[in-house]
């Protein structure tokens, strides 16, 4: 079956941004902006200080980042007092940039492609989010597994 859709047609044109140059703590902030109303997006793309796209942040790479200082703080479960150890070294994270941790900085699609591409990138690669962009480099949208399952899903249980 072949997808005759480019990514211009499926993407969703509403997306968030934060600078490369962001604080985690303010990734955070507009992360938890985007989980409050559906659908949400699972996560931000991060954009140079030219506006280029120059990767995402998602819940993924946040959550990873929480699992090392959880390591950090605590070296097993179960340990008493982790939660003050844990949170001692969170502060240390709040101030780390996005661009320390973001994930997907060679990775985008053209708003022209095929979303066959988005399609095979995000079953493959397991991915939650992929940017697409403009002949600048510039962001125009995202592709989410949700739109991928979606448009999937209904030719093939049809």
């Amino acid at each position: 079956m072949e997808l005759e859709k480019r990514n211009n047609e499926v993407m969703a044109p509403n997306f968030s941004t934060i600078s490369a140059d962001a604080s985690l703590k303010e990734a955070y902030a507009s992360m938890e902006k985007n989980l409050q109303g559906p659908p949400h997006s699972p996560g931000l793309v991060v954009v140079n200080e030219k506006g280029k796209y120059a990767g995402l942040l998602t819940m993924d790479d946040l959550m990873n980042e929480l699992r090392q200082f959880y390591r950090d703080a605590c070296d097993k479960p179960g340990k008493g007092e982790w939660i003050a150890a844990f949170f001692n070294q969170c502060e240390i994270l709040g101030i780390k940039k996005v661009s320390e941790i973001m994930s997907a900085k060679r990775l985008w699609l053209r708003s022209g492609e095929r979303f066959e591409k988005s399609c095979e990138l995000i079953l493959y690669k397991r991915l939650n989010l992929l940017a697409v962009v403009d002949e600048n480099s510039k962001p125009v949208g995202i592709i989410t597994r949700r739109m991928v399952l979606r448009d999937i899903g209904s030719r093939m249980f049809k």
